[in-house]
């Protein structure tokens, strides 16, 4: 990458635009650029890995006194921007340089575009005079806005100055008033380095849309006269917690959460059902529903994965969300409220109230709803899980933000662990990648400082991002790692076995994490049973830096040699 390529390559002639300058001369226009990020989007940290072709952002980073995390790999700058963005409600920075760092970064940015976050990914693109001659000069890649588009909601390369600015604040007015997506800008070397003066923000007047009062007045009917009412409430309901609390309270509904809505309602609340859609009883719940109000959900096939039931819902639909797309897939609503989850629940209640029409008696308490749809049987895999989750659950603080990978520990403690506020749980399972769980917790750990971060991982998947250990421990402050060691992929040699085929390349093994943890600066050990477990996280949370507890699973398969 361009980090690690001297500028001066023998045989080559030195760029003249990466020679120190005149600190008195006018700034650059990536200096500009930084300038002009850091205001819009009032942040204060980029990620990314600096290289030759992006000195001109970087110097702009220097001069603004913007903070820089510098990731092992591209791919964890864009975790890390997605973790900071889940934990802070503002738009993560990348900074990539040309060709291999974008391209090295999107699948963390299919990832934000799949749990719809908002990122901003700015990169260097090969010079003006290079562009789509297929020359072949240093990091070079055909069509690089083609490439990222069809995980972004903009993907340009910016050959006019005045034009930056008119998308970045196009990207903003997006953010604000529609469904929030990534979005990639490029910038061609020469550009970057073009002396120029302070670039003007482009006006940003955009505002999420609202819902008719017809359509309200008909939402508030449906809800008044429910006797069975039930709410689903998704990840476009995050900053949506008072008034879904609110809302049930007064309708006397329980509240279902899917995974990136997790905590949003506290789930020892009396009404919360939890984080259990996949299971008998809350299907049950909501088939029994006479009305739902669905807010923030796609009701996506990932939210049942854990049992693939459908979700046989009969009644009335009533869906709030910022996108009209989603209104009627795959569930058809019967009203259907566009906007900002908050700003349309606030209308709802005052519709509610207008209306001079109380809510319906329920059939039922819903707190004894709530309470037996909360009765579930977990399989055997997840019951063994319980003694080990029960140890988190010692450690966690009601603040505690935790990023889950794809491992059968983590599958688990989504459902069988409570959350008690939004923005502390980071699965983003609608991708489905193996390793971001680490990296977004580093990202988060940046984003607040002011609360304890635990990441979860797997054995096979921590090796995607096993690097950012060092990251994590450079930028410091304490970080707990939870490593669920099977010797390998276990969730995939389990589905080897539920379709009575071989296992092929299940068996992976990094031979002694402990060892590799030491080896990257932190703190390192392993339980074998979930008291040494439960010891060894409430050590790790005495520590100010990054301690990796590597959990023995007991069913897993035995490594070559044994385990380390």
């Amino acid at each position: 990458m361009g980090a690690d390529r001297p500028t001066g390559l023998p045989g080559q002639r030195r760029d003249p635009r990466h020679h120190r300058r005149n600190p008195m001369s006018t700034r650059t226009f990536g200096e500009a650029i930084m300038d002009l990020v850091a205001d819009t989007l009032d942040t204060d940290t980029v990620f990314g890995i600096p290289g030759v072709h992006t000195i001109e952002l970087y110097r702009g980073v220097h001069r603004r006194g913007l903070r820089s995390v510098v990731p092992r790999h591209e791919q964890g700058a864009g975790f890390m921007a997605d973790g900071y963005t889940r934990v802070t409600g503002k738009p993560g920075v990348c900074l990539l340089v040309t060709g291999p760092g974008l391209i090295n970064a999107l699948t963390p940015v299919a990832q934000a575009w799949h749990d719809s976050q908002p990122m901003l990914v700015l990169a260097a693109a090969t010079a003006s005079t290079d562009l789509g001659r297929g020359r072949g000069p240093l990091h070079d890649v055909n069509d690089q806005a083609a490439i990222a588009a069809p995980v972004t909601s903009i993907s340009e390369v910016v050959t006019d100055p005045d034009r930056f600015a008119e998308l970045l604040g196009q990207a903003v007015a997006g953010w604000a008033a529609g469904r929030p997506r990534p979005v990639h800008l490029a910038v061609p070397t020469d550009l970057l380095a073009r002396p120029t003066g302070p670039i003007t923000p482009a006006p940003v007047t955009a505002r999420p849309p609202r819902p008719k009062a017809a359509e309200l007045a008909a939402a508030a009917t449906l809800l008044a006269g429910a006797r069975r009412s039930v709410l689903v409430v998704g990840g476009g309901a995050v900053d949506a917690a008072a008034q879904i609390r609110s809302l049930a309270e007064r309708l006397d509904a329980p509240v279902i959460t899917t995974g990136n809505a997790k905590g949003l309602l506290p789930e020892d609340h009396p009404l919360s059902v939890g984080t259990l859609l996949p299971f008998p009883a809350p299907l049950r719940l909501l088939a029994d529903a006479d009305v739902v109000l669905a807010v923030g959900t796609e009701f996506s096939e990932v939210d049942r994965i854990y049992t693939g039931a459908p979700l046989g819902i009969t009644g009335a639909v009533v869906r709030v969300d910022i996108d009209p797309a989603q209104l009627h897939e795959p569930v058809p609503a019967r009203v259907g409220l566009v906007g900002n989850a908050a700003e349309v629940l606030d209308d709802l209640q005052r519709a509610l109230t207008g209306s001079g029409v109380a809510p319906g008696r329920a059939d039922e308490d819903g707190a004894v709803r709530a309470g037996r749809a909360r009765q579930v049987e977990f399989t055997g895999q997840t019951d063994g899980h319980r003694p080990w989750l029960a140890a988190m659950a010692d450690v966690r603080t009601p603040d505690t933000v935790v990023a889950l990978d794809s491992t059968q520990l983590a599958y688990s403690a989504i459902h069988v662990l409570g959350a008690q506020r939004p923005r502390t749980w980071l699965a983003p399972y609608g991708l489905g990648t193996l390793g971001p769980a680490l990296p977004m917790a580093v990202g988060a750990r940046v984003g607040r400082p002011d609360v304890p971060v635990m990441a979860v991982a797997g054995d096979g998947g921590l090796l995607f991002t096993i690097a950012e250990l060092a990251t994590a421990v450079d930028e410091g402050g304490p970080l707990t790692l939870v490593v669920w060691d099977n010797a390998g992929y276990g969730e995939i040699r389990d589905s080897f076995d539920r379709a009575g085929a071989p296992r092929v390349g299940t068996e992976t093994t990094a031979h002694d994490i402990v060892a590799i943890a030491r080896g990257f600066g932190a703190f390192a050990t392993r339980a074998d049973d979930p008291d040494a477990f439960r010891r060894d996280l409430k050590a790790a949370a005495d520590r100010p830096g990054v301690s990796v507890v590597v959990a023995t699973d007991p069913t897993g398969c035995t490594r070559p040699g044994g385990r380390s």
